[in-house]
């Protein structure tokens, strides 16, 4: 081992004098397996997540593309920065072995404290993203809900998975935590709306109301290629206290789960209202007193006329 001493650097140089192509060997190696490893494992990912694209429904090719993307990016990153860490460990081997430290690294009980710290939960946390990983649960950019929180993955290591939530809080989940996930931007999600119309409504003329509002939908251009399925009326539900439910059904774009059926109830309110049919409402219960002999009279507030605000008081 040559000598460090801060006065007597002449070990130090002779040492350098004569490992001097090891150590410059070693540094080429490194930097090209950093290089090198990037391009390497983007080939590898999409060849590998390409098969699985391939045996998906044709109408979802287009989705199940952009899922390939997410997983190559989420794996590369997750590769480049393992790749960074492993040429640094190798890097500190390198130089520990050739200035001979390891008797005076294992006389400090350094390595041992490291493998004590690296304790039951934090080999959990690892095994546990490896498995996330492999089995491809989520990916960066994917909105989940995971370690009793929910919102848009924006990291994800072997450690932990980093979540911001819809009001921007970022929260760093340990992967060793994560029991149950869910995915709510996998490829595509239903589009599911209960519109309930009144008793007396031609349910027929209602049901076709529905689909006519879920083609013309389906058709906009601002809608093309979010909407998979033409929303339509899948079944008459429940005869409730309140009027008849109809269930509206489709498959969207899983991003725009949200916006869809928003949109699509938009939409069939103004249908509605041209075409003359009533959405079922509760009608609120007015007591008060009438004129004469001051005894309480009760009044369903649906059957008063809106023009004549002061009716049903006295």
């Amino acid at each position: 081992m040559p000598s460090l001493s801060v006065n007597d650097t002449s070990g130090l140089a002779a040492f350098l004098r004569e490992n001097w192509f090891v150590l410059v060997f070693w540094a080429i190696v490194l930097l090209l397996v950093y290089r090198l490893a990037r391009p390497l494992v983007h080939r590898l990912v999409v060849r590998l997540t390409a098969k699985t694209a391939s045996r998906v429904d044709p109408e979802l090719a287009e989705l199940s593309r952009a899922e390939v993307e997410k997983r190559a990016a989420t794996i590369e990153g997750l590769i480049e920065k393992t790749v960074r860490l492993a040429v640094v460990l190798v890097g500190i081997l390198v130089v520990l072995t050739l200035f001979d430290l390891w008797p005076a690294i294992a006389a400090l009980g350094i390595v041992a404290a490291a493998i004590t710290l690296a304790g039951q939960a934090i080999v959990l946390d690892y095994l546990m993203g490896i498995l996330i990983l492999v089995e491809g649960q989520y990916f960066i950019g994917d909105w989940i809900g995971a370690g009793g929180v929910e919102g848009t993955v924006e990291e994800i290591t072997l450690r932990r998975t980093v979540v911001r939530d819809a009001s921007g809080t970022v929260h760093s989940v340990s992967n060793g935590t994560i029991r149950t996930s869910s995915n709510f931007t996998r490829m595509y999600a239903g589009l599911a709306v209960d519109a309930t119309v009144a008793y007396g409504t031609d349910v027929d003329r209602a049901a076709a109301v529905v689909d006519r509002v879920g083609r013309e939908m389906f058709d906009d251009p601002a809608w093309a290629g979010r909407l998979i399925d033409v929303p339509h009326l899948v079944r008459v539900g429940a005869l409730g206290e309140l009027g008849i439910t109809l269930k509206v059904g489709g498959r969207v774009r899983a991003t725009d789960r949200w916006a869809a059926p928003g949109e699509y109830r938009r939409r069939l309110l103004a249908a509605f209202a041209a075409e003359g049919i009533e959405m079922a409402r509760r009608g609120a219960v007015v007591v008060g007193l009438d004129g004469a002999g001051g005894s309480a009279i009760a009044v369903d507030s649906s059957a008063l006329d809106d023009s004549d605000p002061g009716a049903g008081a006295s």
